[in-house]
């Protein structure tokens, strides 16, 4: 019984492990074109998470989902401050994997304290004049501009509005917790069944 129960928990403490270094928004494709967003990002008019929260942005894919064209963690250069690279479709394949000229960009911000993703809206952006950066439109729209450097486009994120998604993310020690605490209950609930022989 007790090799059992100490085999299960390290498997359980591996798949926690495997969770511990994963990002909430999925992985990217990334191409030989891109554009460059730069602002701040505030949370409930607070300072982010600098290293953990992040912003992805989407567009339109080939089926009418979401692509995901760029992501970044807060931070990564300026606290409090994003810069993320938004990739181009690449004209040499048939799929489409990144943004076209003309393609409506859609930010979404994950608040670690939160727990909670959210789709941006017009409203929560604003626009502030940076040296050297070229000045982003309302509404946000892929260019297709190689290279080009937009900013600052300030992100407002706003836990009531109806743009958030709750959920319980496995990617810090809370969701880790969560996770393992779902996992041992199973456990014990199949070795009291005899599951487990």
């Amino acid at each position: 019984m007790i090799k059992r129960t100490t085999f299960i928990l390290f498997i359980l403490l591996k798949i926690s492990i495997s969770f511990a270094g994963t990002s909430h928004f999925p992985d990217i494709s990334t191409t030989m074109t891109w554009v460059d967003f730069a602002g701040k990002l505030t949370i409930n008019n607070h300072d982010p998470v600098n290293g953990i929260d992040e912003i992805a942005v989407f567009v339109t894919g080939e089926n009418g989902d979401e692509l995901i064209v760029g992501k970044t963690t807060i931070g990564n250069s300026v606290d409090n401050y994003y810069l993320i690279s938004i990739f181009g479709d690449d004209p040499n394949t048939q799929q489409k994997e990144g943004a076209i000229a003309g393609d409506p960009l859609i930010f979404k911000v994950w608040s670690s304290q939160y727990h909670m993703e959210q789709t941006i809206s017009q409203n929560q952006f604003s626009i502030a004049l940076g040296a050297g950066l070229t000045q982003p439109d309302l509404p946000i729209v892929y260019q297709g501009a190689h290279h080009e450097q937009y900013g600052y486009l300030h992100i407002d994120f706003l836990t009531d509005t109806q743009h958030s998604k709750h959920s319980i993310p496995a990617n810090n020690e809370a969701g880790i917790l969560c996770f393992m605490s779902i996992l041992i209950v199973m456990s014990v609930i199949a070795m009291r069944k005899g599951d487990y022989s």
